[in-house]
């Protein structure tokens, strides 16, 4: 049978073609099935284009940024860290760029550069890739896999499923990963969006749009009871809030949520020392005036003051008690309700996915079934922005690829 290989990988981004990369060096013959007509279309919109395709940190640090995945995603990514993966990259030509806030790209910044290294790997051992191909079904037989795709039907020993999430579907990230691995008994826990926007109920600050705040505290609220708490920058939107702080915090939201975030970087303690003493010292200036202190943009200034009902030209020495509590109060912690977050056509990471229980962390094999594999997105892992989960699909591909030698 001319189909049947030593393994089949469903999934042509960054996950399946790292996997594919890594088995093929050992002369396996391997096949990757691809639904779209071209391969990596999620990898080439990263970064808007530029491939933000790891971050600087020690493993330690890079570990905080998996939330409870940690655990499961250490064997990977101590095994592939970001640091082996720039080196592998500049080992192949492509020089690459570390920016301030800790993101790598490549010098070049396109993702193009990075996408033609992979599939000229894969050319030069001799991986095939068939595109136009969706698995539309796969069976087990006890010794190897049976896969359809399109009109054709294919064999393997070993199967990777790295078909990606749901996230970005005009990509062909529509959850097809998830159907495979349900329908060879595997748990898939809840798929909803991560890396996304928040949308804000009775929203005001439209006009805030494009401000943003660095360094923000961020609480998000269900009901009475705190469920996390962060900090990172945050940008006002036309219809709520995005930005890094926002992003990381979108997978565990849920509409009806509540969330504060603080609109300086200094702490409650600080803000009221700092204020009290500036209204006393400054008593003939304005309110307005005297909380450009707090280093915030005129616009949050102003917006600031409405929410707290004080006229922004009122003298400092005039700002009475109540005034100045709801001040501090909404410069410490302005709340919003959460209408709802971005959906999968916004959302840059899908959370949710094959459960992890079910997985081998240092080897990708599934627990159910002998010579399955996964990597990437499909699995129950969402990083925060920045590099994270691009890592983890290089990462996570690479251990399988190591599984299927």
């Amino acid at each position: 049978m001319n189909n049947r290989y030593d393994a089949i990988i469903t999934g042509a981004g960054p996950a399946g073609l790292f996997c594919a990369i890594t088995a093929s060096a050992a002369g396996k013959r391997i096949l990757i099935l691809e639904k779209n007509s071209e391969p990596g279309r999620k990898l080439l919109l990263s970064g808007s284009g530029q491939c933000n395709f790891t971050h600087t940190g020690s493993a330690p640090e890079f570990l905080k940024h998996y939330g409870d995945s940690a655990n499961f995603v250490k064997p990977a990514l101590s095994a592939f860290t970001n640091i082996q993966l720039i080196d592998f990259f500049e080992s192949h030509g492509i020089k690459t760029v570390t920016r301030d806030d800790g993101k790598i790209f490549p010098a070049s910044m396109k993702a193009t550069d990075i996408l033609s290294l992979l599939l000229k790997l894969c050319r030069e051992n001799s991986v095939e890739i068939k595109y136009n191909s969706q698995v539309q079904s796969i069976s087990h037989n006890g010794s190897e896999f049976i896969l359809s795709a399109g009109s054709k039907i294919y064999a393997a020993e070993k199967l990777v499923i790295a078909a990606g999430g749901s996230s970005y579907p005009a990509t062909g990230s529509s959850g097809d990963g998830f159907r495979l691995a349900a329908s060879l008994g595997h748990t898939i826990k809840e798929i909803t969006t991560a890396l996304t926007p928040l949308y804000i109920k009775d929203y005001t600050l439209g006009e805030l749009s494009g401000i943003s705040i660095k360094e923000s505290r961020i609480t998000l609220i269900r009901g009475d009871r705190k469920i996390i708490s962060g900090r990172g920058d945050i940008l006002f939107t036309p219809k709520g809030l995005s930005g890094p702080g926002i992003l990381d915090l979108s997978r565990y939201t849920r509409n009806g949520d509540s969330i504060t975030i603080s609109l300086t970087d200094k702490s409650l303690q600080e803000i009221e020392s700092v204020l009290p003493e500036a209204l006393k010292n400054e008593g003939k200036k304005s309110i307005r005036n005297i909380l450009k202190i707090f280093e915030m943009p005129e616009r949050i200034i102003d917006a600031l003051l409405a929410n707290a009902q004080v006229d922004p030209l009122k003298k400092a020495g005039e700002i009475s008690r109540a005034e100045r509590s709801r001040i501090i109060n909404l410069i410490n912690a302005s709340p919003f309700e959460i209408k709802e977050k971005g959906d999968f056509r916004t959302a840059m990471a899908t959370a949710g996915g094959v459960s992890r229980d079910e997985i081998n962390r240092k080897t990708m094999e599934s627990k159910i079934v002998r010579d399955l594999y996964f990597a990437g997105e499909v699995i129950d892992v969402d990083g925060d922005t920045g590099g994270y989960n691009i890592q983890w699909a290089f990462s996570s591909g690479r251990a399988a690829g190591i599984s299927l030698l």
